[in-house]
């Protein structure tokens, strides 16, 4: 018999096996699933504890609060006060939900949410939904409740989180867990925003349909139902192709109505697209601060990249650099002695103010009403400078070496060049001077003598003085000819008043800046100011020059400033044919700048306010002596720096000897008022062509095709006078001028 092999066994012995492995399985496998199960229900149970810990920490926002965060606020540079906020002009009004028609509320869900009533205040496909497309490398995505979209725009940020999901998701169910319906539905409705800067639904209403809701009509519901989804997208007047879109969703909400058995069919087959008014101006685009609050709009568009929309509804704190003491004053100022009567509807008055040293701008007087004229005269008015640009040109040879105690004699008229680029000069009146000293010269704002110095220096260094004093190189009519020291270049007020800064400042430029720091509503910081200056001109120059403007405040076109308790210095400057008149002057805290000009700025301001003809040294003058009067009350006194006496005192140079001279002494200490004055007189230069804020065409260079005529005052008396204001009727000595005849410059532009 044969032995039985080790590799095998009975059949009985196999089934046994068999038998014993079945018993144990059913064993194991109980085991596994109680491990599960346990490990389920613990998960359930810290999921729950996690929730109910997350619901318990959650709080719900004042919708009111948050919603009043979102305007962007503008501020004066206290940081306190306000002084505009782009809101879209409605104040933010409250209504309850039993004044919003019941078609609009319907519009309304249709459009967003129609299950409202019947969900948990979450979708939970959309959010599943959502959490899928973000877990796969999509972009996150938030539910489509009301409730969900009202807590994601108004309680959250609009960061692409899933943090910031799982708490719209918490905040999502306490709300509607803690509030009802009604008062989720009346919250949601007064909050959300609908473009045009209108919050909430009665806001809405007046911005596009200037009604109450409570009297809009079932195809009006539906625009306001449609519009609140994308305003950008779906506002026909904010950008092309959007009245088509608008369309396209008020049709998809009025189906939907349909649909839902809100809306009678017969009803909505007879409906027809609304009509839409025109946006109204913004709260930060009326009166003087709107033209503030629109320069601060395009700086907050460069410097922080953003949008109309994101200004509009991105709750920013802008601190601007606008002292309120500043712009108050400008504003009583320019009320106070701006022209008035017959002829003076069209004459706008432009004032700027800016920190020598700093840039900031402390008070801007761009026009009476943005609603009424958009183009601020302060930043994007051009007209020729005239006579100021005669202290450019004497910065320019200081420099080179030329002592302001210099003495030329005046004679009128006088001719420069030869052949094709000759032209004549004269003096207004046609009155000839003897030996003068650049200072009086610069008092009595005589054209031959300041022609002569631009001459001798060469007019280059005048245009290369007018850019390290901080004017862009770019500047209409900024060219080299020899008549650039009357003022054929058209800088905007800014510019100018800027450029008179960096002399006050001691030579040091800085460039003009007018948002400080801008904040989110939660208070971070996202832009802070940081002005630097630069070496503009040496600082012995900027003293001599200095020294050399205050004789206009004393015997020269100044006088009509009056006294304004403190050193200052200053030049007036006024356009052929009166078309433009300027005074720009400083004290060591602040320079100021005054523009006026009539329409366009090629119509003269001739009898106007009871005077023939208004030049810088009449009412910019007096606007200016008043402004600083009352914005720099209660400053420190602070004294110019002395006169240095750079240079070297040149030779006189002769007048022809058949040439009658009139010599007016240098002034005196005294505070004797003169006793003889003349009115103030334009230069021959032309106002300001309108242009675009760049133009790519400088003034065409001086031709002696056109009749000279005068262009520089009589002589006036040598002492200085200190008195107030004159009369609306009165005029200063001592303006000379602007450029040759025919010479031409852009027009005041936008």
């Amino acid at each position: 018999m044969s032995p039985v092999s080790p590799s095998t066994s009975s059949p009985r012995t196999r089934k046994e096996a068999q038998a014993r492995r079945r018993r144990r399985r059913p064993g194991r496998w109980r085991r596994v699933l109680l491990w599960l199960v346990g490990l389920g229900l613990l998960a359930v149970a810290v999921l729950a504890a996690a929730f109910a810990f997350a619901y318990s920490r959650t709080e719900v926002p004042e919708p009111n609060d948050f919603a009043d965060a979102q305007s962007t606020i503008l501020y004066y540079a206290d940081g306190q006060t306000e002084l505009a906020r782009f809101t879209g002009g409605y104040d933010r009004e409250v209504v309850p939900l039993s004044q919003v028609p019941d078609h609009v509320q319907k519009a309304v869900l249709a459009a967003e949410d129609r299950s409202f009533y019947d969900n948990e205040g979450i979708s939970i496909t959309g959010t599943a939904r959502g959490a899928w497309r973000t877990l796969t490398g999509g972009t996150v995505q938030s539910g489509s409740t009301i409730t969900q979209q009202y807590v994601k725009n108004y309680y959250l940020t609009a960061d692409q989180t899933l943090t910031r999901k799982f708490r719209e998701i918490m905040i999502s169910i306490k709300i509607d867990n803690e509030l009802s319906k009604d008062e989720i539905l009346g919250n949601y409705l007064n909050v959300i925003y609908f473009g045009r800067g209108a919050y909430g639904i009665q806001t809405a209403s007046e911005a596009y349909f200037d009604k109450d809701v409570s009297e809009l009509t079932e195809s009006e519901g539906a625009f306001l139902a449609a519009v609140m989804n994308a305003p950008s997208l779906f506002d026909p007047d904010y950008a092309e192709g959007n009245q088509e879109r608008a369309e396209q969703r008020w049709n998809y909400v009025l189906d939907g109505m349909v649909e839902q058995g809100w809306l009678d069919p017969a009803t909505r087959e007879g409906m027809t697209f609304p009509d839409v008014r025109e946006p109204s101006p913004t709260s930060a685009s009326q009166g003087v601060e709107g033209y503030i609050a629109q320069e601060v709009r395009g700086d907050l568009r460069d410097l922080l990249g953003l949008e109309d929309a994101q200004i509009d509804t991105g709750g920013l704190r802008v601190t601007t650099t606008i002292v309120k003491k500043h712009q108050d004053a400008a504003e009583e100022a320019v009320k106070a002695y701006r022209p008035t009567g017959e002829g003076t509807d069209d004459i706008t008055t432009a004032l700027t103010a800016v920190r020598p040293g700093d840039g900031a701008i402390t008070a801007m007087y761009g026009g009476d009403d943005y609603q009424k004229t958009q183009l601020n005269a302060a930043t994007s008015a051009r007209v020729q400078a005239g006579s100021l640009f005669k202290p450019v040109t004497l910065v320019a040879a200081v420099a080179d070496g030329v002592d302001t105690m210099s003495t030329f004699d005046g004679p009128s008229p006088m001719t420069f060049g030869t052949g094709d680029g000759e032209v004549e000069v004269r003096n207004f009146r046609d009155v000839s001077f003897g030996e003068l000293d650049l200072r009086i010269a610069l008092a009595e704002s005589v054209n031959t003598i300041y022609v002569q110095l631009n001459e001798l220096i060469g007019p280059e260094k005048t245009v290369e003085a007018a850019v390290d004093l901080g004017l862009p190189e770019d500047t209409p009519g900024l060219g080299t000819d020899l008549t650039n020291v009357l003022g054929t270049a058209s800088p905007t007020l800014v510019e100018m008043t800027n450029a008179y800064a960096t002399i006050a400042a001691e030579g040091q430029r800085a460039e003009p800046y007018l948002v400080q720091q801008v904040t989110t509503a939660a208070g971070d910081v996202t832009y802070e100011a940081d002005p630097e200056t630069e070496d503009g001109i040496d600082a012995d120059v900027a003293a001599d020059v200095t020294d050399a403007m205050t004789y206009v405040m004393t015997q020269g076109s100044g006088t009509t400033a009056g006294d304004v308790g403190r050193p200052v210095a200053g030049k007036s400057g006024t356009s052929e044919n009166n078309v433009s008149a300027w005074f720009d002057g400083f004290a060591p805290q602040l320079a100021t700048g005054v523009v006026m000009y009539k329409g366009d700025g090629t119509v003269p301001m001739q009898d106007v306010g009871g005077l023939d003809q208004v030049t810088g040294g009449t009412f910019p003058a007096q606007v200016w002596g008043e402004f600083m009067r009352l914005a720099m009350e209660g400053e420190e006194v602070v004294p110019f720096p002395p006169r240095v006496g750079v240079g070297d005192v040149l030779p006189t140079t002769e007048a022809p000897e058949e040439t009658e001279t009139v010599t007016a002494e240098p002034p005196e200490t005294s505070s004797e008022e003169p006793t003889e004055t003349t009115s103030e007189e334009p230069t021959e230069t032309t106002s300001a062509e309108p242009t675009s804020p760049e133009p790519t065409e400088t003034a065409p260079p001086p031709t002696d095709t056109a009749p000279p005529t005068d262009t520089s005052p009589a002589p006036t008396s040598p002492e200085p006078t200190d008195t107030g204001p004159a009369g609306q009727g009165g005029g200063p000595p001592g303006e000379g001028g602007g450029g040759p005849p025919g010479q031409d410059a852009p027009r005041p532009t936008g």
